[in-house]
This record gives C-alpha cells, sequence and structure tokens, in this order.
C-alpha cells in the first residue's frame, strides 16, 4: 500500500510530459508558420520569374522563300511592348487574388491573412534612355497564399 501512494504523490512524470506537449505545440505551431512562409516566398519567386519572362522579347519574322519556281510564305510575329505586357501581368494577378479572396471567405474563414511588407516604388530617373525604361525592375510585392 505504500508504494501505491508513493507512486500516486510522485509528480516528476508529470513534469516531464507537461514538457513534451509544449515543446510539441511549439514546433507544430513553428512548422506551420514557416510552411506558410515559404509558400510565400515561392509565390513571390514564381512572379518575379512570371514578369521576367514577360521581358524576354520573342519577335520575329522569316522572310516568303522563292526557288525553282516554288514558293514558301514567311511568318512574322511582333510581341507588346514590355510595359504594356507588365501592365496586363499585374492585373491578371490582381484578379486571381481577388477571386482568391472570394473563394477563401466563402469557404467562411473570415481572417485576413497578415501582407508582407511592400517595398516603396522605385522613382524613375529624368533623362533615362527610351531602351531603359524597357528594363527597368517590377516594383510589384506579391501578397500572400
Amino acid at each position: 500500500m505504500r508504494t501505491l501512494k508513493a507512486l500516486w504523490r510522485d509528480e516528476s512524470g508529470l513534469v516531464l510530459s507537461a514538457e513534451a506537449v509544449a515543446v510539441g505545440t511549439l514546433g507544430v505551431v513553428g512548422a506551420a508558420v514557416g510552411a506558410g512562409a515559404v509558400a510565400r516566398s515561392v509565390n513571390a519567386e514564381l512572379e518575379e520569374t512570371a514578369f521576367a519572362l514577360r521581358s524576354l522579347d520573342q519577335s520575329f519574322s522569316i522572310p516568303e522563300q522563292r526557288s525553282h519556281g516554288a514558293f514558301v510564305a514567311g511568318s512574322s510575329f511582333t510581341q507588346k511592348p514590355v510595359k504594356e505586357a507588365h501592365e496586363e501581368l499585374r492585373k491578371q494577378i490582381e484578379h486571381d487574388r481577388a477571386a482568391e479572396e472570394e473563394a477563401r471567405l466563402k469557404a467562411g474563414q473570415d481572417e485576413k491573412p497578415t501582407e508582407p511588407s511592400r517595398p516603396a516604388p522605385k522613382k524613375k530617373k529624368k533623362g533615362k534612355d527610351k531602351g531603359d525604361a524597357e528594363f527597368e525592375p517590377a516594383t510589384y510585392a506579391p501578397g500572400t497564399i
């Protein structure tokens, strides 16, 4: 009977299990926050990649070919100006975000995730060449997922 009372009053195992629960909870919360941060970072990098790909000039022109009585028609493609393509991409991203927000609200998730800090837009320098303006870095800062 004494042994049973001694075991009943022993609290050393209780402290260890409470510590394990606290450490486990912190680990799960930290992993969830870290996964959210990774998702936002990957999304931001993919958006930057999209802007970079839109900056590439893919225009081409192949003239017609005539030889020995045969004829092959030529072909050409002229890409939109870079600024116009970037503006179109920004509008599409904003449209997608609005649709995502609407779907999230319909699903019952009323809390809006916190936005990462947005960098200040870069000011254009006066006297820039027209050609340099095409390669100005995008000032778009992505939101959250």
